[in-house]
C-alpha cells in the first residue's frame, strides 16, 4: 500500500513546531540548549502557517550548483579531431535539447541563465542551435545549420580562431550582455576537479549557457547548471549526446580544420571554481539501497570518532517526489531526505530495523511531508527575497553562525542512486560528479562527500566527489574504497532492470 501524508501537515503553530522537533529527533542528536535550533524550528513552524509560494530554491546558478557526467572515451590524438568532436557534440546536444524539452517537469531546457537584480533567471532562447564555442580564453557564438553540410566550414573557422584569426562565422561574446545560448562547447582539456564548471567558460558578467561540452583526461564530459536540470535529466541528456554523434563525420570535419591549425591555446582559469577530489569505480552491480546507506552511516560514525553519539552523521539522499507508480516520478526535481544510523552503547542498529525505518522516512519525503519537505515549504512561504532564500537553502558555504544546523542539514555525505529508465538510450558507463552540501570551515575542516551510483544494463559506476578530508583525488579514492570494502560482505549484488528501474 502506498503511504501518504497530508502536504501541509498540522495547522496550529505548536503542533507544527512539535512535528518538526520530532522529525529532527529521528535523525540527529539535536542540542535544544542552543537557541539556533529553537529559532530554526519556531521560524519554520511560523512560516508554514503562511500561504505557500512557488520558487526553486536549491540553486541560484552559483558555481556550487554545477555538475558533470562523463563517460570513458580516448582523447583525440590531434587538435583537429578535438575541433571535430566539439562540433559533433554541439550538434548532438542541440538535437537532444529540442527532443527532450517538455519531457522533464518544471525543467524547461531551451533556456539560458541570466543574472537579474542579484538573482539568476532561466530566460528563453530564440535558437538552441546558436552555440558558444570556447577557444582558449575566448568564447564565440556560431550557429549550427540544420544541414550538417555546413559543419566543415565551422570547423575550419574554429581552427582559424585558435590562431587568432577572425572569421565571419564566429561572433565574439559581448562581456557585458547575457550570452544567448544554452550550450557551450569547449576546445581543450579541463581538470576533473573543476570540469563541472565547463559551461561557465562561455559566460559573460550577465550569465550564459547552462550545458557544457568538453573533456577531462580520458572522459568526454557534459556539465550542467543544477538550476536548470536535475540528475535524471542530466543522465538522459548525456546518454543522448553520447549516442547522437555520427562517427562517420568526424574524419571529414578534422580534415577541414587541419590545414589551419597547429595547436589549441590553453584554457583560462574558471572564475569561482572550487576543486573537488574525484574518484570512480566500475562495479558488476550493487547491493540494496538500505545496505549502501547503513554501511555508509557506519563508516561516517567511525570516521567522526565519537563513540557516544546516538546517531551517525546525517546522510542526504535525493528522493523523487510522487507515487511509485507515477511514470513521471523519476523525471521530476528531487527533494532531499536526511538519514542516519542509530547507535546504542556504541553498536549500530540492525540493518533490517534501519531499512524499515528509512522506508517510512523516504516515503514521507516523496509525499511532501518529511522534514526537508517541510523546511523547504517554510522557506518558500517566508517573506524574503528569492535570491536570499536560495543562498540560505542551496549554498554549501553558509555563515559560521549556522554551523550546528549546517552539519545536520548539509550532511556529512550525500548518497545518490540513479537507475536509468527504459527511455534513456544505451550509453557508456556514466561518471557523475556534484558539489557536496557541507564545505570545510574554521570550525569543521572535514567537509563532506557525494557518492553517486549510476546503474545501467551491465553494472554500476560509483563516483566519489568530495571536499575537506576528501578534497583531493587520492583522498576521495581512499574514502570510496573504504566504503566499498565495508560493503564487500554485504547482501548479494542487485543488477539493473531497465524497465523496472527507478530512482530512489
Amino acid at each position: 500500500m502506498e503511504m501518504r501524508w497530508p502536504a501541509r501537515g498540522p495547522s496550529g503553530l505548536v503542533a507544527r513546531f512539535t512535528e518538526l522537533r520530532d522529525l529532527l529527533a529521528e535523525i540527529a542528536d539535536v542540542d535544544w540548549r542552543h537557541p539556533l535550533w529553537w529559532a530554526i524550528a519556531a521560524g519554520a513552524a511560523a512560516a508554514l502557517g503562511r500561504p505557500p509560494r512557488g520558487g526553486y530554491l536549491a540553486s541560484d546558478a552559483e558555481p556550487r550548483g554545477d555538475t558533470f557526467m562523463g563517460w570513458p572515451e580516448p582523447p583525440p590524438p590531434d587538435p583537429a579531431l578535438r575541433i571535430a568532436d566539439a562540433v559533433l557534440a554541439a550538434r548532438a546536444a542541440a538535437d537532444a535539447l529540442e527532443e527532450l524539452d517538455g519531457e522533464l517537469p518544471d525543467q524547461p531546457l531551451l533556456r539560458t541563465v541570466v543574472r537579474r537584480g542579484g538573482r539568476a533567471v532561466a530566460a528563453p532562447i530564440a535558437d538552441v542551435r546558436r552555440v558558444a564555442f570556447v577557444v582558449g580564453d575566448r568564447p564565440y557564438l556560431a550557429r549550427l545549420d540544420r544541414d550538417p553540410a555546413g559543419d566543415a566550414a565551422l570547423a575550419a573557422a574554429l581552427a582559424r580562431a585558435a590562431t587568432g584569426a577572425a572569421d565571419p562565422r564566429l561572433e565574439p561574446v559581448d562581456a557585458r550582455a547575457a550570452v544567448p545560448a544554452a550550450i557551450a562547447a569547449v576546445l581543450g582539456d579541463d581538470d576533473a576537479g573543476v570540469v563541472r564548471h565547463l559551461h561557465r567558460r562561455a559566460w559573460s558578467r550577465a550569465g550564459g549557457p547552462w550545458l557544457g561540452l568538453g573533456r577531462t583526461a580520458d572522459l568526454a564530459v557534459v556539465s550542467t547548471c543544477h538550476m536548470i536540470v536535475d540528475g535524471y535529466g542530466h543522465a538522459w541528456l548525456a546518454s543522448r549526446i553520447a549516442a547522437g554523434r555520427p562517427a562517420g563525420a568526424r574524419a571529414a570535419l578534422a580534415a577541414a580544420a587541419r590545414p589551419h591549425l597547429f595547436a589549441l591555446p590553453p584554457l583560462a582559469p574558471i572564475a569561482g571554481a572550487d576543486r573537488l577530489g574525484v574518484a570512480w569505480r566500475r562495479l558488476d552491480g550493487l547491493p540494496p539501497f538500505a545496505t549502501l546507506a547503513h554501511t555508509l552511516g557506519r563508516v561516517l560514525h567511525a570516521d567522526e570518532g565519537d563513540a557516544r553519539a546516538r546517531h551517525s552523521p546525517t546522510i542526504q539522499v535525493p528522493v523523487a517526489p510522487g507515487d511509485r507508480g507515477d511514470p513521471l516520478r523519476r523525471r521530476r526535481r528531487v527533494v532531499p531526505a536526511l538519514l542516519s544510523v542509530r547507535y546504542a552503547d556504541g553498536a549500530p542498529e540492525p540493518e533490517d530495523a534501519f531499512a524499515a525505518r528509512i522506508a517510512i522516512a523516504l516515503a514521507r519525503e516523496a509525499a511532501g511531508a518529511g522534514l526537508m519537505s517541510r523546511l523547504l515549504d517554510a522557506a518558500r512561504a517566508a517573506p524574503a527575497p528569492l535570491a536570499w532564500k536560495r543562498r540560505l537553502v542551496g549554498s554549501a558555504s553558509r555563515p559560521l553562525l549556522l554551523a550546528p544546523v549546517t552539519r545536520v542539514f548539509g550532511g556529512r555525505a550525500c548518497l545518490s542512486l540513479l537507475r536509468l529508465g527504459a527511455e534513456i538510450p544505451p550509453a557508456p558507463p556514466l561518471i557523475a560528479v556534484s558539489s557536496p552540501g557541507l564545505l570545510p570551515s574554521l570550525v569543521d575542516a572535514a567537509g563532506s562527500t557525494v557518492l553517486t551510483a549510476v546503474v545501467d544494463d551491465t553494472g554500476a559506476t560509483v563516483t566519489a566527489s568530495g571536499c575537506g578530508h576528501t578534497g583531493d583525488d587520492a583522498a576521495a579514492a581512499a574514502f570510496l574504497d573504504h566504503w566499498l570494502a565495508a560493503l564487500a560482505p554485504a547482501a548479494p549484488v542487485v543488477r539493473s532492470r531497465r524497465r523496472a528501474g527507478r530512482r530512489r
